[in-house]
């Protein structure tokens, strides 16, 4: 069998032991916490001597979704000792790495004329380490933030610092919102984080044709949800009544890794709509990967670059469309307005500021288009509310209107995309 995987087969059986000897040494005091290590542990084990002799992929994944669990079980648990969580979530994070190691293929062979190194049609490589280190690393910023915050409601620290907005992380993070979770909601964020940074960090440059599935559950993450944690920490003025300062900037960083990942996912569905159209397999591929066709001569950008941020321009209105939605969500407060008319504000200016940080992302550009709807709700909505004021009537009025007219602009498009020009409009 393969040397390298040899070695991980053995370092997950004494990553078994290791998560035996913990609660045995340390003495869990029965705690259901315990129970699920030591059996985690023996698994370990067992997956471990498995992946040695077996040449199916299955012990592997097993060691992965395990690894998992370990994340998510001092949660469930509400681990009392910040050892308990602290060692999961740490053998949980290695065992996640170690799956990946079990279950690693030989690369797929390149076409015959060049190396596979982007999509068909395209400039640039969406899966470049250039996207997806600043990615990682945002990604460990944020876990950061939800640890610290996760560690206040786990009961392990007694204080908690919000730098701008004085109490407000606390009323956040023990608002009523919260404790209708059954487990900490901070925790669930710092476990998604780990899996972000993870799942980054696997696969080569060529992961989006080789490993499309990863880059899907990289992009699920980051995206769709990384969208409803935004909209949750949103409201918080709205549903909490306060702002906590992790928390936005946790929302600033996803915004930030929305964009980065933005290309290779539009990069994947490309490549497995050409699998589709030429008859293949797209659930095999999907799976397995594949070799995609590629262009007989590079194609170059359509603009000469002037940065490495590939796949990312910054339109003038989009700039100033952040800039609006931003002065949206402080007008109740610089107006002294704090009727109806200002939840609205609340809600729908970090609305815009996401679509237009979004829409950043060449491949995305469509997405500002949704701004038009929301400055029509601008428009429109004051006419329904009763209690509002003249000052933040005209204040919206005028920012709807604005908001429509630099949304029609698409702005500068430097790299080319294939077939996938025709959704950036």
């Amino acid at each position: 069998m393969n040397e390298t995987k040899a070695r991980f087969a053995l370092l997950t059986v004494a990553l078994g032991l290791w998560l035996i000897a913990v609660p045995l040494t340390y003495s869990y005091h029965a705690h259901p916490v315990e129970i699920s290590d030591i059996v985690c542990g023996l698994l370990f084990v067992i997956l471990g001597f498995f992946s040695l002799a077996a040449k199916r992929a299955w012990p592997g994944w097993a060691v992965g979704i395990i690894g998992a669990w370990l994340q998510f079980a001092p949660l469930l648990f509400w681990a009392p000792d910040v050892l308990m969580y602290i060692n999961d979530t740490l053998v949980g994070a290695v065992a996640i790495a170690f799956s990946f190691s079990l279950n690693k293929k030989d690369k797929l062979a390149d076409g015959p004329d060049r190396p596979l190194d982007r999509p068909l049609g395209w400039s640039y490589n969406p899966s470049s380490w250039s996207h997806r280190i600043p990615t990682i690393a945002l990604a460990m910023l944020c876990w950061f933030f939800s640890r610290y915050m996760s560690a206040y409601q786990l009961g392990y620290i007694d204080q908690i610092w919000d730098p701008f907005f004085i109490n407000g992380t606390l009323h956040v993070v023990t608002s009523k919102i919260s404790h209708d979770f059954p487990v900490s909601d901070a925790g669930l964020g710092a476990l998604c984080y780990t899996l972000e940074f993870l799942l980054g960090w696997q696969g080569g440059t060529r992961r989006w044709h080789q490993m499309p599935w990863l880059v899907f559950t990289f992009a699920f993450l980051v995206i769709p949800v990384g969208m409803v944690s935004i909209l949750l920490i949103i409201l918080q003025p709205v549903a909490v009544g306060a702002w906590c300062s992790w928390c936005l900037g946790t929302a600033i960083l996803m915004l930030c890794m929305i964009v980065l990942t933005a290309g290779e996912l539009a990069g994947v569905l490309q490549f497995l709509k050409e699998v589709h159209i030429q008859g293949g397999s797209v659930w095999r591929t999907f799976w397995k990967g594949g070799i995609p066709e590629h262009d007989a001569i590079p194609v170059e950008p359509s603009i000469q670059r002037s940065c490495g941020a590939w796949g990312i321009t910054l339109p003038w209105n989009l700039i100033i469309s952040v800039g609006l939605g931003i002065w949206l969500m402080l007008s109740p407060w610089a107006l002294n307005s704090s009727n109806h008319l200002a939840i609205t504000n609340y809600i729908e200016g970090p609305m815009i500021v996401a679509l237009s940080v979004i829409a950043l992302a060449e491949s995305f550009r469509a997405l500002r288009l949704v701004n038009i709807l929301l400055g029509l709700a601008l428009i429109i909505l004051p006419w329904f509310i009763a209690d509002k004021t003249p000052a933040l009537l005209w204040n919206n009025l005028i920012a709807g209107i604005l908001i429509i007219l630099l949304s029609l602009r698409k702005g500068k498009i430097v790299e080319r995309y294939g077939v996938w020009e025709k959704l950036i409009r």
